[in-house]
């Protein structure tokens, strides 16, 4: 359940991190904005994922 818990709150953090890259890539070209959002957002899935793994790993004894 720990893992879930961090993976959500990466993804969240994550998200409005591609928010905000997708809303100064439109202020240079509305047309690169999407592509860039959509490249970010699924980008953060994997990442939070892995974090989340890396936070979550148990110590060696």
């Amino acid at each position: 359940m720990q893992i879930l818990s961090f993976y959500i709150v990466f993804v969240l953090l994550g998200d409005m991190g591609s928010y905000v890259v997708g809303r100064t890539v439109e202020q240079w070209s509305p047309a690169a904005s999407l592509p860039a959002f959509l490249t970010c957002f699924f980008v953060v899935f994997w990442l939070a994922w892995l974090l989340a793994l890396r936070v979550t790993k148990p110590k060696a004894a």
